[in-house]
Order: C-alpha cells, then sequence, then structure tokens
C-alpha cells in the first residue's frame, strides 16, 4: 500500500434494495443493504443513514472578488429527521459475490416547515471502511398516506387465471331486438333502409310564383292582388 492508500477509494459496490417500491407513512422502512468487493477490505461496521430532508431556495448577499456586492440564488438544506442505525460490526470484505444484509429503520413523516420548500426522505448505506475513504450509496424512498394502497383486493381480470363474476361471456344474455338490423321475414319484401328508394320523404311545396305589375298613375311595381299600390297608395 502506498503513502497515499488513505485517500483512495475501495475498488468495490454497495446499493440499497427495498422489499417494495412504497412504504404507507409510520410504516417501518426494510430492504436490504449489497456489498461487494473487488479487493481486500477491511471494515469497522456497515450502517444505514435514515434523513428527511427539507430543501428551498434562497437569495443571498455573496462579495465577488472585485469586492461587489451581488445576490445569488442558493440551494438551502435542513434536516428534519435524522437517524442512524448499525446493521453489522467488524468485518472483512474479500473479492467475490455480493453480500446481503438485511435492515429496518422508521422514518417518521414530516412536512415543510416553510412556503416554496419540498422534502424528501433518503436512505444512505455506508460501509465503514479501516483507514480509507467509506462506500457510500444513496436511494430515496416513497411514502405515501395510510390507506392510499393495500386495501385493494387484486384484480384477476388481467392475464392468465379466472375471470371475476359479470365479465365476460353471458350465456343468459339475449340481444334486444331493438338494437341492429330488424329480424328477416322471408314474407315481408317492404323494408328499405335511409337513403334508399321506397324510403318516403314528402317533397317540399313549391309557392306560385308572384306576378308583378305596374301602378296605373306611378308606374311603379306592385302585386297584381294589391288594392293599393304601395308607392303612392292610389287605388287599382
Amino acid at each position: 500500500m502506498g503513502l497515499l492508500s488513505h485517500l483512495t477509494h475501495p475498488k468495490g459496490k454497495i446499493w440499497i434494495t427495498l422489499d417494495k417500491a412504497t412504504f404507507q407513512e409510520g410504516e417501518p422502512v426494510a430492504g436490504k443493504i449489497n456489498v461487494e468487493a473487488e479487493e481486500y477490505i477491511p471494515s469497522i461496521g456497515l450502517k444505514v443513514e435514515a434523513r428527511v430532508v427539507e430543501s428551498w431556495n434562497e437569495m443571498v448577499w455573496i462579495t465577488l472578488p472585485s469586492n461587489q456586492r451581488v445576490q445569488e440564488n442558493q440551494r438551502r438544506t435542513n434536516n428534519l429527521y435524522q437517524r442512524d442505525v448499525q446493521v453489522t460490526g467488524a468485518s472483512d470484505f474479500g473479492k467475490g459475490p455480493a453480500r446481503e444484509f438485511p435492515f429496518s429503520v422508521g422514518i417518521p413523516p414530516c412536512k415543510p416547515t416553510r412556503g416554496g420548500s419540498s422534502v424528501q426522505n433518503v436512505l444512505k448505506a455506508v460501509l465503514q471502511v479501516k483507514g480509507r475513504p467509506d462506500m457510500t450509496n444513496e436511494t430515496q424512498i416513497a411514502f405515501v398516506p395510510v390507506g392510499a394502497y393495500g386495501s385493494m383486493p387484486v384484480n384477476v381480470g388481467y392475464g392468465p387465471g379466472p375471470m371475476p363474476a359479470g365479465y365476460g361471456p353471458n350465456p343468459g344474455y339475449q340481444q334486444n331486438p331493438g338494437y341492429g338490423m330488424p329480424p328477416m321475414n322471408p314474407a315481408y319484401q317492404g323494408y328499405q333502409g335511409y337513403g334508399q328508394p321506397g324510403y318516403s320523404v314528402p317533397p317540399p311545396q313549391q309557392q306560385a310564383p308572384s306576378v308583378k305589375v305596374r301602378c296605373k298613375y306611378c308606374t311603379g311595381l306592385m302585386e297584381a292582388n294589391a288594392p293599393h299600390c304601395p308607392t303612392c297608395g292610389a287605388h287599382q
């Protein structure tokens, strides 16, 4: 090992697998920490860190190298909850297949304490390595309100398996004769569809053409049967 070996990260992988994708609020988060070493790693312990982190943007004043004061939008964070759970004690890891370590940790539901902020639930797996940087990996946890899931029955109508009652062919169903094409009667030949010859639509009534004549006095046009001229009012 060189003089700077205490600064080099161990060769290996660490990750978290959860027992399910989402958890109900107040339910312990259960899963496994997986450790796969690619070299000999002397560990002084394995732990999981639970954090509820609130984050928001905030305008702050900063001083530039030119001594100019300007405002800058910065991301701020605050831990609403934190808890560390020791999973294992000291253990050596050698090159080989990944090893699994089950864990369970409680994370209480936390609400934002300020407007415009967001809250994230984070789990971090930490393999504490003797004399070298730790191996770490983190994942976010999704929570749903109590009763939001888990009470709905499994839908057996998808994929192979029995079909729920009321779905699929119903042997007692009879087609309503009022829908679709009427039953064909060999003795009946008078049925015609819409738009086909035989569908009786009364033709529009035609009005007699209007006859115009000229007034005997002003020669203006007027109806032939009008008693008075609409222009001069003279009796015809």
